[in-house]
């Protein structure tokens, strides 16, 4: 099935600025955190946040003095405003800004003796706010038909719910000018609504069918699901991937996916992958099985598992050095071990159930975990038969990785303070994970070959793979950073922001390629050094293809960040 996201779907900037304060907050507050009603309009995000420890307040509860209550982005009446700044607990406002400026010109047009029409749901927590700010002067309407019952004014004033369908505004508008005398129509639909609902109108035009995501309670999510369907295209509307009905979408070859402005990304992209797994009717046989394949390989970390393999070949040409196939394969079963362990810690499975690829994890989790054993065991067996300092070493590396992600009270590290387990060190398994790539493609196979360590070339090959780690790690965790900063895990991009990280990968890749020019150019490396510019040149182009979200989606990303690796091993092969 061909799936077409739309660039606009996702958290909008009103919501990610009320996600963001939520989160620091509750990451740092040691009194309860609440939020007054729902933060946003998402069920699962909710869910998640009440597992972080954030509430919503309830006539039962009683907050102290020194306890956090969060105005939601759909706003509050002033009277409630009031009522929380009363409790004696610390308020903050994490209205949309665009509600918030709604809320600014009703009050002043109300002051200058206008009667405030409210276009929008009577009972949506936004439209309830805004009609407190317009008091007696305020009313509200639905629908074109209900302006004949508004009461006689000299002066209108109208606005709509900044998440409004905008020909339901406009109808009502002209509906308000052709009774009313002197009229004043605002423009208060926010513009992320606006080209959220006019990229909807021209995809629905295109596709055989549409799927929107999103809270059934959220009004933004609706009125896309109603655009959708104005247009004659069949639609679907989900929460989650597990409500797509695979049966109902068989008959469509391409789908277009929207999500409305509260959710979040890695339920929206759970979803797109969910609808590339669907084969419309009649695909031939052959091409549902290679694509079932190529999906396994992917998600079960075989590709990457290669990738470290051609890594390892690559770095020994560039050493100058040759290798037997056990080196080969005891990098390919270490890393495969690695990556499919990280999946089951505390912390991972807790990232399991946002993964985009938690799907597959879900319905394979035994194997996975059987995957995992067998690799180690095998490396083990390997590193065994070429003596006992080997197999010393290669058990030492596979303890440390269990030791790193399992919390051991009595190896705490006190002077870490509340980060005393290793996992939670901020960042601390993009550089662990490089540690482990360095060691098992560099390091070790100079150690089975005897090789000096006192060479240039070994030290120059171990940064330059740790580079290449960190940089696909940091690739991902830039994908990953709306569900990481939800479930509280500290990232670079978390701490630096996206753009930050952007910058550091870009950095690190121009770093990379000077170490390997001038490794090649001091003679310290073999001239293919120069070859793996073409990594440098590599990198940056899927960084831009990022950026432009041209790849947004679990797979691709996925196989554009671990082809780098595969790249390294084709240009040593090439280079002879």
């Amino acid at each position: 099935m061909k799936v077409i996201l739309a660039q606009s779907a996702g958290f909008c900037k009103g919501v990610r600025r009320a996600m963001a304060k939520v989160l620091e907050q509750s990451g740092q507050a040691e009194r309860p955190v609440y939020t007054d009603g729902p933060l946003i309009h998402n069920p699962q995000t909710i869910d998640i946040l009440s597992r972080r420890g954030v509430k919503m307040l309830s006539e039962q509860d009683q907050p102290a003095s020194g306890d956090t209550v969060f105005i939601r982005t759909h706003g509050v009446t002033p009277e409630r405003r009031q009522e929380i700044m009363e409790l004696g607990v610390q308020v903050c406002d994490a209205t949309c800004p665009d509600v918030a400026k709604i809320q600014g010109l009703i009050r002043m047009h109300r002051r200058s003796g206008y009667l405030v029409v409210i276009v929008g749901d009577k009972n949506h927590a936004e439209v309830i706010g805004l009609a407190g700010y317009a008091g007696e002067s305020g009313r509200v309407v639905g629908r074109a038909e209900e302006v004949s019952g508004l009461q006689d004014a000299e002066k209108i004033c109208v606005v709509a719910q900044s998440t409004l369908d905008r020909s339901v505004y406009d109808q009502v508008a002209e509906a308000v000018k052709a009774r009313f005398r002197e009229v004043k129509v605002l423009d208060t639909i926010c513009p992320s609504t606006y080209r959220r609902q006019d990229e909807l109108r021209e995809l629905s035009r295109s596709v055989d069918a549409v799927v929107v995501v999103g809270g059934k309670n959220s009004a933004n999510t609706r009125h896309l699901v109603e655009i959708s369907q104005g247009c004659g295209t069949p639609t679907f509307h989900v929460e989650t991937a597990v409500e797509i009905d695979e049966m109902q979408l068989k008959s469509f070859h391409t789908v277009a996916v929207t999500a409305g402005a509260s959710t979040p990304n890695w339920i929206l992209m759970q979803v797109v992958d969910r609808l590339k797994m669907i084969d419309p009717q009649g695909t031939p046989a052959v091409f549902r099985w290679l694509k079932m394949i190529g999906r396994f390989v992917i998600t079960s970390n075989l590709y990457i598992a290669v990738g470290a393999a051609l890594l390892c070949h690559a770095n020994s040409r560039l050493i100058g050095i040759s290798l037997d196939w056990i080196s080969y394969s005891i990098a390919f079963f270490y890393i495969l071990s690695a990556h499919l362990t990280s999946r089951f810690t505390a912390e991972g499975l807790l990232e399991l159930k946002k993964s985009r690829r938690g799907l597959v994890f879900d319905m394979e989790a035994k194997f996975f975990v059987w995957l995992a054993g067998f690799s180690a065991s095998a490396a083990l067996i390997l590193a065994g038969l070429e003596g006992p300092v080997p197999f010393s070493i290669m058990l030492a590396l596979i303890a440390l990785g269990l030791l790193y992600r399992i919390d051991i009270p009595q190896l705490r590290l006190p002077f870490l303070g509340k980060k005393s387990v290793l996992h939670l060190i901020p960042a601390s398994k993009d550089l662990f994970m490089g540690l482990g790539w360095s060691f098992v493609t560099v390091i070790f196979p100079c150690l089975l070959e005897n090789y000096s360590f006192s060479s240039p070339a070994l030290y120059l090959t171990f940064v330059s793979t740790f580079l290449l780690v960190i940089i696909r790690s940091l690739f991902f965790d830039i994908r990953d950073i709306q569900g990481d900063l939800i479930l509280g895990r500290e990232t670079l991009p978390t701490i630096i922001g996206t753009r930050g990280t952007k910058v550091l990968v870009l950095s690190l890749t121009i770093a990379y390629g000077l170490l390997m020019s001038a490794g090649s150019a001091f003679g310290w490396l073999s001239g293919l050094g120069y070859l793996m510019l073409a990594l440098s040149a590599y990198i940056c182009l899927y960084i831009l293809l990022y950026h432009k979200k041209i790849i947004r989606r679990e797979i691709p990303v996925e196989v554009t960040g671990d082809t780098q690796f595969i790249l390294a091993g084709v240009l040593a092969l090439l280079h002879g």
